[in-house]
């Protein structure tokens, strides 16, 4: 398995998650956090490994990424793909990549609020000369939270995605939509500090709910220390325990799988 699935959306945006809310807004969120951290400590390079259960490295599983002076791009280099991504007033604005001849370049815009508005990328297959574009268009009510996402492909094949927040303004319900017809729910919960512990959604096979993702955060720098992730379909999960040094920068993931087995270990370096 490639264990840098979750390494790189930590330092850039990427779509991992099936969930939009998750997905567009607390990954934004995370990314951009992330980024003033790493500017915040005059990082300018890291380099992440991957190791297997045998503590053997794995090649063409790392990563180096290098940051231009002025903190305003950074440089992401591995085995298969380049990526570059640009900042703006401590927030990501574009990002463009090539891998295994696909490019995408995707930009990011906020409102006047600096609440994320539009994601609209666009992918093209440099051997086939074809593209193909997706633009998210996200909309907020009168107290600030999500109202409601248009997922807008090829221009003409438009999806809404509903939200609904709870009286404390936290989304707790995903609704996808597509001519009326509805296509599925995620239904989100929080501990009592408003972080975010469980993504969940109705399995039909199983006749009730079923979580996607599950976390744990530390007492007393919120971060999250564990988790969870259940792939769709099956009775197998995946734990990721991560941990941090005294600057609060990510140094380790393990992950184990559901015999408490070690499958594999992500380390990170800062320079």
């Amino acid at each position: 398995m490639k264990l840098l699935f979750l390494v790189i959306a930590i330092l850039f945006i990427t779509p991992l998650f099936s969930q939009y809310y998750y997905n567009d807004i607390i990954a934004n969120y995370q990314s951009n956090q992330q980024y003033q951290l790493l500017k915040s400590n005059k990082v300018k390079k890291v380099s992440v490994n991957s190791f297997d259960a045998d503590n053997t490295v794995l090649q063409g599983l790392s990563l180096t990424q290098e940051f231009t002076s002025d903190y305003s791009a950074l440089s992401t280099i591995d085995s298969t793909s380049t990526v570059n991504t640009f900042y703006e007033n401590n927030k990501v604005k574009h990002i463009s990549s090539i891998t295994k001849g696909i490019e995408t370049m995707t930009d990011y815009l906020y409102d006047n609020k600096g609440k994320l508005h539009i994601i609209n990328s666009t992918s093209t297959d440099t051997a086939l000369k074809t593209d193909a574009t997706e633009m998210h268009i996200w909309e907020y009510n009168a107290t600030g939270g999500p109202d409601y996402m248009l997922k807008i492909k090829n221009k003409t094949d438009t999806a809404r995605i509903e939200l609904i927040c709870d009286a404390e303004g936290n989304v707790i319900e995903e609704h996808w939509k597509k001519k009326n017809i509805s296509l599925e729910t995620y239904y989100y919960y929080y501990n009592d500090k408003k972080l975010l512990t469980d993504i969940v959604r109705f399995n039909k096979r199983a006749q009730k709910l079923l979580p996607d993702f599950l976390f744990e955060y530390d007492d007393t720098n919120n971060r999250v220390k564990q988790m969870v992730q259940v792939p769709t379909g099956t009775s197998n999960y995946l734990v990721w325990n991560y941990s941090y040094n005294e600057k609060g920068l990510r140094i380790q993931e393990i992950c184990l799988n559901k015999q408490k087995q070690v499958v594999g270990k992500v380390v990170y370096t800062y320079r």
